[in-house]
């Protein structure tokens, strides 16, 4: 072989090697470029799923609509007896809205959520708050641990008494979460638990000292009246219940015109009764209804604070008329 062909072939190799070089430095790469590009797709698959359960969580409360980001405003609508017990309480113990008027559904909130310190210390007193809250069994021991307790006390001695009410009971911790809700900082802890809608919140303000106190009327759901006592006794002037709500279809009775009227589906907080509310369709509430609870089903329930009576000689003990959605959540601040 001549000289020429020897560099010829030398050349001809070196050029090989460097194009396998460069090849592989390009497969390289482009495949490490390729398992990055999944991982960073499923940790974003997996933080926007978080992101739409926290949002289902948070729409339950009545808080947000869509999920929210640590800082970020947010401005959703706003979201517990005559009968056995209240008409031995002063009517000034029942708290409604800070931001009620003649409107029949509610205003919107001034929503953020904040930043969150697991191991603060609110976060670490109010969890040790709530512990000591489940495993005291009288309700007169438990005042010191609520918002608002002089107020308030009639209305534990009415729930627990009088109405046979129970607390609901919780499972694991799912979640913690810090806003500022109209000007009021809260928090809130959610557990699984046995309701309808598979959780249990608990909103805590702050009070007097300083301290986290338990919203109790929010956390068992209280309501002027039982559902029970309520379907039995059918009172004809308004009474405030807090229910979980959705969209229904059934029009019986005096309610019967279903291109009349729209139906809401009111279930108590233990889901073990329930009623069905009607106002019309063409009204500010019925058209506001409508939009607010499109898509609601079995599952996708929402807590609201409404108002309700029975029409004149109701002809059953489970349709009623529904005259204004109080709050869209079951926390009312002051």
């Amino acid at each position: 072989m001549s000289s020429g062909s020897i560099g010829s072939h030398r050349a001809f190799m070196g050029l090989c090697v460097t194009t396998c070089v460069c090849l592989s430095l390009v497969l390289f790469v482009g495949w490490r470029w390729y398992f990055d590009s999944l991982a960073s797709r499923k940790t974003l698959i997996e933080m926007a799923q978080k992101a739409e359960t926290r949002a289902r969580e948070l729409e339950k409360m009545g808080l947000l609509v869509d999920a929210a980001q640590p800082g970020e405003e947010r401005v959703p609508p706003d979201s517990s007896q005559a009968g056995r017990g209240l008409t031995h309480q002063s009517e000034s113990a029942i708290k409604t809205p800070a931001n009620s008027s003649d409107s029949p559904h509610p205003a919107a909130s001034d929503i953020k959520e904040m930043p969150l310190q697991e191991n603060g210390d609110d976060v670490t007193q109010a969890a040790a708050l709530l512990e000591t809250f489940w495993k005291t069994e009288n309700w007169k021991d438990r005042l010191p641990m609520v918002i608002d307790a002089d107020r308030v006390a009639g209305l534990m001695k009415d729930f627990y008494e009088i109405q046979g009410g129970q607390d609901p009971l919780p499972g694991g911790m799912l979640s913690k979460a810090r806003y500022i809700i109209d000007g009021h900082e809260i928090l809130y802890f959610s557990y699984t638990s046995n309701r309808p809608t598979n959780t249990l919140e608990v909103a805590l303000r702050r009070g007097p000292q300083g301290k986290f106190l338990i919203d109790w009327e929010s956390l068992v759901g209280y309501g002027e009246m039982s559902f029970q006592d309520f379907r039995e006794k059918r009172p004809t002037k308004p009474v405030m219940l807090r229910a979980y709500v959705r969209q229904f279809e059934y029009f019986n009775f005096e309610f019967s015109d279903s291109s009349k009227f729209i139906c809401v589906k009111l279930s108590s907080e233990s889901a073990e009764n329930s009623i069905y509310a009607y106002c019309e369709r063409s009204s500010p509430l019925g058209r506001w209804l409508e939009t607010e609870l499109a898509g609601t089903g079995p599952t996708d329930l929402k807590g609201y604070t409404v108002s309700v009576s029975f029409p004149p000689n109701a002809q059953s003990n489970q349709c009623v008329q529904l005259h204004k959605v109080m709050a869209s959540r079951w926390l009312i601040l002051p």
